[in-house]
C-alpha cells in the first residue's frame, strides 16, 4: 500500500472545523493518511496549535488568518520545520508569514489545497461541496453539478454543513468524518455524518435558529445586528450561518454578532457585497487601539473586546459600512 511507503506522522494540518475545514483535512487525509490534523476555533487558537508542536516538518495552515499570534508562531518554529499557509483570502496584515504562502480567491480554501497537493479527480465532489457553502462559483462546481446534479450537490452540502452543528466542539465527530470522506464518500455515504443530519432535521435546528434570528435582528444602514445576549444562547449550532441568511433577505450588506460575556465582548462580522469593505482590516485597526485580540479576512473577522467598547465597536463599524 502507498501509505504504508511512505512517513506521513511529519505532517500536521491546523484548519477550521467548518465544511470548508473539514473538506480540506479529508484532501489531506487522502494524500497524507497518518498525518496529524488540529481543528481549531480562530487563528489565535491556530498560532497556539502551531507554537505547541515542536515535531512536525511541515505544517499546514489552511484558511486561518494570518493575525500577530499565528505570525510569531510560525517566526518562532524550529529549523526543521516549515509552514504552509494556504488560503482563499489575502491576508490584511502588513507582515507577512515565514514561510510558504499559498492563496488563491474566487474558491474555498479547499479548493486551493487541492490543487496544492494535486488530489485525485474523485475528490472534487467534495471540493464543490465547500466551494458551494462558501459562495465560489468554479470550474469545479460547475464540473461536479453537471455530471451529479445541481440538486445532488446542493442536498450532500446541506448534509455536510448541519452535520458538524449538532455539537460544534466534537472533534472526534470530525476526525471520523474526514477519514471516511477521504475515501471519496459522499456526505450522506458517511452513516456518522448521515445520522447527525437527521438529528438536527428532526429537531427542527435550522428554522429555530432562523427564527431566533429574526426576532432579534436590528438593521442599522448596510449592517445587520444580533445581539446574542439571553441566558439560552444558542443557536442551535449555527451561529453567524443563520444570521447571514436573514440579514441577506433583509437586504443588508454586512452582517454583526455581538456576545456580550462579563468582562468582555466576543464579535463577528460577515461581509456578504463582493465590493464591501475589507471587515479583517476594519476589525485589525480596531484591535490595535481598543481590543484584546482578533483578526480575519476580507468578508470574515472576529474578536474580543473589552466589553465596555463593545458599543463603540458597533458605532464604528455602522459608520464605516454607511461611509463605504
Amino acid at each position: 500500500m502507498d501509505s504504508l511507503s511512505r512517513d506521513d506522522r511529519d505532517k500536521h494540518l491546523i484548519t477550521r472545523g467548518n465544511v470548508d475545514g473539514l473538506v480540506s483535512a479529508a484532501l489531506f487525509l487522502n494524500r497524507y493518511p497518518s498525518a496529524k490534523v488540529s481543528f481549531v476555533t480562530s487563528p489565535r487558537a491556530a498560532g497556539q496549535s502551531l507554537a505547541r508542536d515542536r515535531t512536525s516538518s511541515e505544517i499546514f495552515l489552511v484558511d486561518i488568518a494570518l493575525v500577530p499570534d499565528v505570525l510569531r508562531s510560525a517566526s518562532s518554529r524550529r529549523d526543521h520545520q516549515r509552514v504552509l499557509a494556504v488560503d482563499h483570502h489575502p491576508s490584511s496584515a502588513e507582515e507577512d508569514i515565514d514561510g510558504v504562502k499559498v492563496v488563491e480567491e474566487g474558491m474555498s480554501a479547499a479548493g486551493v489545497l487541492y490543487y496544492y497537493l494535486h488530489s485525485t479527480p474523485h475528490l472534487k465532489r467534495l471540493v464543490a461541496i465547500a466551494d458551494l457553502i462558501e459562495y465560489c462559483d468554479t470550474a469545479v462546481l460547475t464540473e461536479v453539478m453537471r455530471k451529479h446534479g445541481a440538486q445532488k450537490v446542493d442536498e450532500e452540502s446541506k448534509v455536510l454543513d448541519f452535520s458538524w452543528r449538532l455539537d460544534i466542539e466534537d472533534d472526534v465527530f470530525r476526525s471520523i468524518a474526514c477519514k471516511h470522506l477521504a475515501e471519496g464518500f459522499w456526505p450522506s455515504q458517511v452513516p456518522a455524518i448521515k445520522r447527525r443530519y437527521v438529528q438536527v432535521v428532526n429537531e427542527q435546528r435550522w428554522p429555530k435558529a432562523l427564527a431566533r434570528v429574526k426576532a432579534g435582528l436590528k438593521v442599522q444602514g448596510p449592517v445587520g445586528i444580533f445581539h446574542n445576549n439571553e441566558k439560552n444562547r444558542s443557536l442551535y449550532g449555527f451561529g453567524t450561518r443563520a444570521l447571514v441568511e436573514v440579514a441577506t433577505r433583509r437586504g443588508c450588506d454586512y452582517a454583526l454578532m455581538v456576545n456580550a460575556r462579563r468582562e468582555s465582548a466576543s464579535v463577528s462580522i460577515r461581509g456578504m457585497s463582493p465590493r464591501g469593505m475589507d471587515v479583517g482590516r476594519f476589525v485589525e485597526g480596531f484591535i490595535d487601539l481598543h481590543g484584546l485580540e482578533g483578526g480575519g479576512h476580507p468578508s470574515s473577522a472576529g474578536a474580543r473586546i473589552p466589553l465596555e467598547v463593545a458599543s463603540r465597536f458597533e458605532g464604528d463599524f455602522v459608520s464605516a459600512a454607511i461611509s463605504r
